[in-house]
């Protein structure tokens, strides 16, 4: 059957029309990058750190900052350290489940710590906002992340005391809230968290009350630092259980009474820091 010239004519100029208009196959980002990038919109001005974060790329893993898995392509960190963002923390994480670190350091965030972080990323091993000008309280809400081995927020404006719920953070090896203005007194239930290496709250002038006795069961603890604090009373002889304990600073707070003779049970102790305070009797020896 004869073909008709106009016929092949057209078929042949409509083919040539779409490779010009469609020269190849594009492909949408997916619900993660538009999650992202969502995020970065919400910023004030445009970070010159995410000139990566393109909208024509299939997904995120390439972006600045990004660490995908490599087998299922899913963001399981978003690290941005000392990148001036000016904005507002992201309370929108159904689409980033995956997160195991969120690291967001010296990034100028303002604002309150999103309840959602400890809601939505059951993942979450490392959470570090510190550095920052956030505001407000600790949300209780974090205490839910069972997985979280590290937690800093010091350097920051908040406020409020450290949430009881910290006892269900039964991963956590590192605890560092200093230099905020936290209040209250260090909850009991931080004796829970065997795993425990570093705890670090000094400069919270309005942190208060004894320490709890409860402290010596946090058996793998290296590092103990209140110091500038409103810690009072007796320091619990419960401290000679460290048995790894390698520096403690309490200076400059509102320690009194003797120094427990069972701090000489801290075989690993090398940095003792009590200066300033109201304590008497010298410092046992191993």
């Amino acid at each position: 059957m004869p073909v008709n010239p106009w016929t092949l004519f057209s078929f042949l100029l409509l083919s040539s029309s779409l490779v010009f208009l469609f020269p190849f196959t594009a492909f949408a980002l997916n619900q993660q990058g538009q999650a992202l990038l969502s995020w970065r919109r919400s910023l004030d001005g445009f970070p010159k750190g995410l000139n990566s974060w393109d909208s024509s790329n299939e997904t995120p893993c390439g972006w600045f900052g990004i660490t995908c898995d490599l087998m299922s392509n899913e963001v399981v960190s978003l690290e941005l350290r000392y990148v001036d963002l000016f904005g507002k923390l992201p309370s929108n994480f159904t689409s980033l489940l995956s997160l195991k670190k969120l690291i967001l350091s010296g990034t100028n965030l303002t604002g309150s710590i999103p309840k959602e972080i400890g809601t939505a990323l059951p993942q979450l091993t490392h959470l570090d906002l510190s550095e920052n000008a956030l505001t407000g309280k600790i949300p209780s809400e974090l205490c839910i992340l069972t997985s979280l081995e590290e937690l800093h927020l010091n350097s920051n404006q908040l406020e409020g005391s450290i949430p009881i719920e910290i006892r269900n953070l039964t991963s956590l090896k590192w605890l560092i809230l200093y230099d905020n203005q936290l209040s209250g007194s260090i909850p009991s239930t931080i004796g829970r968290l065997r795993y425990l290496e570093v705890i670090r709250a000094g400069g919270n002038k309005n942190l208060e009350g004894s320490l709890p006795c409860e402290i010596g069961n946090c058996s793998n603890l290296l590092i103990l630092g209140l110091a500038e604090t409103s810690i009072s009373g007796f320091l619990p002889p419960s401290l000679g259980l460290l048995k790894k304990l390698q520096t403690i600073a309490i200076y400059t707070a509102l320690l009194s009474d003797q120094i427990p003779q069972e701090l000489g049970d801290c075989t690993e102790l090398q940095d003792i820091y009590l200066y300033e305070n109201s304590l008497t009797g010298s410092i046992p020896k191993p």
